[in-house]
């Protein structure tokens, strides 16, 4: 059994349930807060529990791994939300649904696109899990392939993909999000670099925190954030800087957080269960029109999360059962 970090269930519990809120709310200065991290915080955790693979039977292994716990819950929700979007939309016919769950799947977008004249829907959420799908096997494969021990060499290639992400995305938005795949890896890296310079992190953290904070400040003040799944990369590389400095502020925030008893347990409990409110999540965004309800949006926002977060461990306790 591998020993769960609390400080990362405490910030995927925070990020996922920012996801839902900020997915509720208009776009406004909070909007801007959340998706100035939110979404690089998930691949930075998920990079820095990552360990090396040590021969084609482990990368064997990761991938059975992968398919059951990502790319299955995927395909499930996927096409669950193509039956929702396709009832609303369309008039029933069998084939054409079929048809019209097979051009989601080989798109796998969250936003809806036009690709060399094809029209292509939304599909909700759920796109993250295909990306980071793609992000982990390749992940892998670079680091069994082409492992190099210098860290300089290292550095350079993961920028030079997270580039190529940025400046693809800017052009085309290429099937199953694989622009943002590169800029997935970069995060991972990131993430991976962060755990094996961790000791001398903590002992320097006053100070990167400080200005981490200063760098993440000055960029909200000029509303600067990154989106992406709409490929939205402000000031260019600025936006990434900014989610790296903001990620290792909400880190350190849920270091914190782990001292307060109550919000530990539930924002742990929660974060231990994020792929299924995900996927709770992105089957709800195409039921319900939430921002309809005749309620303040921030009490909206709030009640759905509830709604989200309780209906996602009632499938958790049926699954564990």
């Amino acid at each position: 059994m591998i020993k769960r970090i609390d400080w990362i269930d405490i910030a995927k519990g925070l990020a996922i349930v920012l996801m839902v809120i900020g997915h509720t709310i208009p776009n406004n200065h909070f909007i801007t807060l959340i998706f100035s991290f939110h979404m690089p915080l998930f691949i930075i955790l998920s990079g820095f529990v990552y360990k090396l693979p040590k021969d084609k039977c482990d990368l064997l292994t990761r991938l059975k791994k992968y398919i059951k716990k990502i790319l299955f819950p995927y395909l499930i929700i996927l096409f669950i939300c193509s039956i929702i979007i396709f009832y609303k939309n369309y008039d029933w016919n069998f084939l054409n649904f079929i048809k019209f769950f097979i051009k989601n799947l080989l798109w796998g977008n969250g936003t809806g696109y036009t690709f060399f004249g094809i029209d292509f829907v939304n599909i909700g959420p759920i796109w993250f899990l295909v990306t980071l799908f793609f992000s982990k096997i390749i992940f892998d494969l670079i680091n069994y392939k082409f492992g190099y021990d210098d860290l300089k060499i290292n550095i350079i290639i993961y920028c030079f993909l997270l580039l190529s992400g940025i400046e693809i995305g800017l052009s085309v938005w290429l099937p199953q999000n694989f622009d943002i795949v590169l800029v997935f890896l970069f995060y991972l890296y990131v993430g991976y670099l962060f755990k094996q310079y961790y000791d001398k992190i903590k002992i320097n953290k006053t100070i990167l925190f400080l200005v981490s904070f200063m760098i993440w400040g000055i960029c909200l003040g000029f509303n600067l954030n990154i989106e992406l799944v709409v490929r939205k990369y402000p000031f260019y590389i600025l936006s990434v800087i900014e989610s790296l400095c903001a990620s290792y502020c909400i880190i350190e925030l849920c270091k914190i957080l782990c001292k307060t008893k109550f919000v530990k347990k539930t924002l742990m409990n929660i974060g231990k269960i994020s792929i299924i409110i995900l996927c709770v999540h992105s089957i709800e965004c195409f039921l319900i029109d939430w921002k309809a309800l005749p309620l303040n949006i921030y009490i909206v926002a709030l009640f759905r999360t509830i709604v989200v977060v309780l209906i996602s461990f009632l499938f958790y306790v049926i699954k564990k059962e």
